[in-house]
């Protein structure tokens, strides 16, 4: 008999952070602490996250732009229609460096779920996207894929419209390690694209290819 799976909401088990990250990444546009500390609050409303801890050092966080500059937000998220799994909230400030001096490009808020828990929470994960057979290239089991990741991707939008309610960001993608993704660069059907449109609505490009 093999070894049960982890509880995908354990932080002390090191196998629910190996994998990688199916993100939803917001690009908030360019470096604000303000902006970023509201964006970070409505999406953390928003999830319906609990309290925020440091995988690495343990206790409790505050849910704040200071903190989370300091480092990631570990917690644990409930996805409706597939459970509980660890999540972490990431903030990217791209920065580049010219004659010694430091110049800020854009903030992207990103929410990473860990594939190790999500694939201790339920199996029909198995190696994605690695596995062809998890739907992640041409060919593969699309509708498998397709039952854990539409759960995933109908949270994230109900996230992104929140924040973008409180803070009109210039996009935000979901997908397998997207954080960064710009539009250009999209392969369009296989991630999820969220763009704001003239009138000041949030227009959703959703997956067709599971």
């Amino acid at each position: 008999m093999g070894n049960p799976r982890a509880s995908s909401t354990d932080p002390s088990h090191d196998d629910n952070w190996h994998g990688g990250y199916y993100e939803l990444s917001i690009k908030l546009g360019e470096h604000d602490d303000d902006r970023l500390d509201s964006a970070l609050k409505a999406l953390w409303r928003a999830a319906g996250l609990p309290e925020a801890f440091r995988r690495h050092t343990g206790g409790s966080a505050p849910i704040s732009a200071d903190s989370l500059l300091a480092g990631r937000l570990d917690t644990v998220a409930t996805i409706p229609g597939l459970g509980s799994t660890l999540c972490s909230v990431i903030v990217v400030r791209e920065e580049t460096y010219d004659a010694g001096t430091t110049k800020y490009g854009a903030d992207w808020l990103d929410l990473c779920l860990p594939l190790g828990a999500l694939g201790n929470l339920d199996s029909r994960i198995g190696a994605y996207p690695l596995d062809s057979h998890a739907g992640a290239f041409p060919g593969g089991d699309s509708e498998s894929s397709r039952r854990w990741r539409e759960p995933i991707e109908r949270w994230f939008a109900v996230v992104a419209a929140a924040v973008f309610k409180t803070v009109r960001f210039v996009h935000a993608v979901t997908g397998h390690e997207v954080s960064g993704v710009e539009p250009p660069e999209v392969l369009h059907g296989w991630v999820g694209l969220f763009t704001p449109s003239p009138d000041g609505d949030l227009e959703i490009e959703p997956f067709r290819h599971w």
